[in-house]
């Protein structure tokens, strides 16, 4: 097991310290600021980066909008990331991926975000291209934040995201579930979000998208293909670099299992989130709660079984900043939830996640972590690179 780590990570890090590269990411280039300037190695935003993205990306002071200046200075990154996959009992893999970002703002009310990513992979089909987590656009109905309507294909306003962690691995109780739904609060949606800032550092936001149908569903029952128009709730109160808040999703999911065996699935998430810094130290987490009302499919049973059915859990996270270019990380992930698509005891699914972050250059990022399951599921880990330009 060591041999396997130390290899391939002596490797990642020489071809890292070999290429020195100045990336300048595009914010910083276009304002003439550090990254630091909003993140605690990125993607961390601090509260200056907060308080940034709640503008729609725009300074508190800002020059007024020149498109011709704009053009000049497009506000694009380019993200390339090689990442080497460890499996216990089974085989190393290898995988790139490269995603191309633009956003920022058109003046003192529009802004956008748009991405676009390509993952290479080994194997007979080396290029998958793959969707855009966000490709949205917000209008400033009252300026400065206070007010704002954001339309498109967006990442739902959760308390860390998934989208742009700096975590390897996933958030898992983001992509719990109870039976057959593939509804998950991880994944983008299509919709429209209404939000803002109130007094006191209090953020809030609303959103209705059009919720995640299993894959395929549409082509066996259109129903599958409506717009669900589930209800994700947001408020959150900051006390400088601490946070506090909660978060709720409603909806609905529809299964298929044949064009004329299909099941309307009620849906619930509720969760609350706190994040805190002790000096150099992040400790931040979530905790949720979700149930459905009918997520199992029988074949003998038409409209499904309308058993309820709940899971449970989070995460907690702890990043050590040990110096501006070197973060220690430790996450637990814990869902206690029923065995599959199924009703019965439920079974808790716990792994442990140690890690470091290193950068080598202000956007050249060398990560790796090393995950222990339990229940008999096998250990996985990552080193990976990652550029942003």
């Amino acid at each position: 097991m060591i041999k396997r780590l130390i290899l391939p990570t002596a490797t990642v890090l020489a071809v890292a310290v070999a290429a020195p590269v100045q990336a300048i990411p595009a914010f910083a280039r276009r304002y003439g600021v550090s990254c630091h300037f909003c993140h605690d190695g990125y993607p961390k935003l601090n509260p200056m980066g907060y308080a940034f993205r709640a503008r729609g990306f725009r300074m508190e002071k800002e020059d007024a909008f020149e498109l011709d200046k704009w053009a000049r200075s497009v506000p694009l990154t380019l993200r390339a990331s090689g990442t080497h996959f460890f499996v216990e009992r089974g085989d190393d893999t290898n995988s790139g991926f490269l995603k191309g970002v633009s956003a920022g703002n058109l003046g003192r009310r529009l802004s956008y975000w748009v991405d676009d990513g390509v993952l290479i992979s080994e194997g007979d089909k080396n290029f998958t291209h793959v969707k855009p987590d966000n490709a949205w656009a917000r209008l400033e109905v009252i300026t400065g934040g206070k007010l704002y309507l954001k339309g498109g294909r967006l990442e739902m306003d959760l308390p860390f995201t998934q989208t742009r962690t700096p975590h390897l691995f996933s958030y898992d109780i983001y992509f719990a579930n109870t039976g057959n739904e593939r509804d998950r609060i991880g994944d983008y949606q299509d919709g429209a979000e209404v939000g803002g800032s109130l007094p006191n550092e209090v953020h809030w936001s609303a959103a209705v998208v059009a919720g995640r149908d299993p894959a395929g569903a549409g082509e066996i029952n259109s129903r599958a293909e409506r717009f669900d128009g589930n209800v994700f709730l947001r408020l959150a109160k900051r006390f400088d670099r601490q946070r506090v808040g909660g978060f709720a999703y409603i909806g609905r999911n529809t299964l298929v299992r044949s064009a004329t065996n299909t099941a309307e699935d009620d849906l619930l998430r509720v969760g609350g989130d706190l994040s805190l810094w002790i000096q150099r130290l992040n400790l931040y987490g979530v905790a949720m709660y979700g149930r459905n009302d009918n997520s199992i499919l029988d074949p003998g049973v038409s409209g499904g079984t309308h058993q309820p059915l709940s899971f449970s859990g989070g995460f907690a996270q702890a990043d050590y900043h040990v110096r501006d270019d070197l973060v220690l990380t430790l996450r637990g992930n814990l869902v206690s939830r029923p065995p599959g698509a199924s009703a019965g005891p439920h079974q808790t699914f716990a792994s442990v996640f140690p890690g470091l972050q290193l950068f080598i250059r202000e956007r050249l990022k060398l990560s790796f972590e090393y995950g222990f399951l339990n229940r008999d599921r096998a250990d996985i880990g990552a080193a990976q690179v990652d550029l942003a330009f």
